[in-house]
């Protein structure tokens, strides 16, 4: 498609939105909630719905895009890059389309397909990050720095799924190194597994630190998280002499419009962070505290520690501090947040088991 584009705000012609944006007129190709997109079209993934739209005719593209100046998106990221490659170079995304949903998948669900879908993600993260980026980035405003990334990864990310990933080691290699590490370090966890609940739970060994730098806290990042389990809320507790670092997590699953599932109400975060916070004996305002992020968000979550600034981290040891309460406390409690905003198709409203709560099995090795 011959249109221009861009990561910018929205205006009053029509566009092709992609992945974001889709309050514009004229089509809409996004999995965001509230999207526009047509039903023929849906799929899990932005990037799977803009490859949907290359599988058209050439004349059916441009009869649903007609009128539209330009494809534009209101934000940065895998699925949005991937996503607008596929409609800008549809028969060059078809070719690679394996590789861009993979990507896609490890950048909007932290899920974890291939080695090759993690390595073009972190490209993708790494080419608009202003310190590590390959690119001359310094001075830049916010949609200066994404529009040059923009441009970047569209020429990089289908050369390295055509020719070999090999070329860009630099940019992915420490972020792939750390996700081996952290699905090693998952290996040596307890995990429970409350499929009823789309719940699981991973209790590391006592006193085992990251093998990520060998020191800090079990604190497994989200790719190896959901590259092991398909549940979209996890909770991951590290004991040690001092007490327990808990880091509680929702996943995207439950924000973005899907095709493939029906997502489930959210646990409330901020009764949970309040009732643990009483629990604890600490004060919301206190620097050392039980925090939440905005339940608005595409994947909050919920830990003990001080504050941060960024959401959607892969790993929160710099800010996880250990809670003086009782694992099996910290355990009971998240999962009755997780219960209580859960709906059965014939709910009795009984109470868990203790087989809710203790049903543990290893993970495979």
């Amino acid at each position: 498609m011959n249109l221009p584009f861009r990561i910018g705000a929205l205006h009053d012609e029509p566009v092709v939105s992609v992945d974001g944006a889709f309050d514009a007129p004229g089509l809409n190709l996004s999995h965001w909630p509230g999207n526009t997109t047509p039903a023929d079209l849906k799929h899990d993934l932005s990037t799977g719905i803009a490859l949907n739209f290359a599988r058209l005719d050439p004349e059916e593209r441009e009869r649903r895009a007609a009128g539209c100046v330009e494809v534009l998106n209101n934000h940065y990221d895998t699925d949005g890059v991937c996503s607008a490659l596929a409609v800008l170079q549809p028969e060059r995304a078809l070719r690679i389309q394996d590789g861009l949903l993979e990507a896609a998948w490890a950048g909007d669900f932290f899920r974890a397909p291939s080695e090759r879908g993690l390595a073009i993600d972190a490209t993708v993260s790494r080419l608009v990050d202003a310190e590590r980026s390959p690119l001359a980035l310094a001075g830049m405003t916010d949609e200066q720095r994404q529009n040059t990334a923009l441009a970047d990864a569209l020429e990089r990310v289908p050369r390295m799924l055509e020719y070999g990933i090999e070329s860009e080691t630099v940019l992915w290699h420490d972020m792939l190194e750390a996700w081996r590490s952290d699905t090693r370090d998952l290996q040596s966890a307890v995990f429970d597994d409350l499929v009823h609940l789309d719940y699981a739970v991973w209790t590391g060994p006592m006193g085992r630190a990251s093998s990520r730098d060998g020191a800090g806290t079990f604190d497994p990042g989200r790719h190896a998280l959901w590259g092991r389990t398909e549940a979209d809320r996890v909770l991951v507790l590290g004991p040690t002499a001092a007490g327990t670092t808990c880091r509680f997590l929702l996943s995207t699953v439950s924000w973005f419009d899907l095709v493939s599932r029906t997502a489930h109400a959210r646990p409330d975060l901020a009764k949970l962070a309040s009732q643990l916070n009483g629990l604890e004996g600490t004060d919301a305002d206190a620097s050392t505290c039980w925090r939440h992020e905005s339940m608005g968000g595409a994947s909050p979550e919920l830990w003990f520690g001080e504050a941060h600034a960024s959401n959607y981290e892969e790993h929160a040891d710099a800010w996880l501090r250990p809670s003086g309460l009782d694992p099996l406390v910290l355990k009971a409690r998240v999962t009755d947040a997780v219960r209580a905003a859960w709906t059965f198709p014939d709910d009795d409203d009984d109470d868990l088991s203790m087989d809710d709560l203790q049903l543990t099995r290893g993970l495979d090795s």
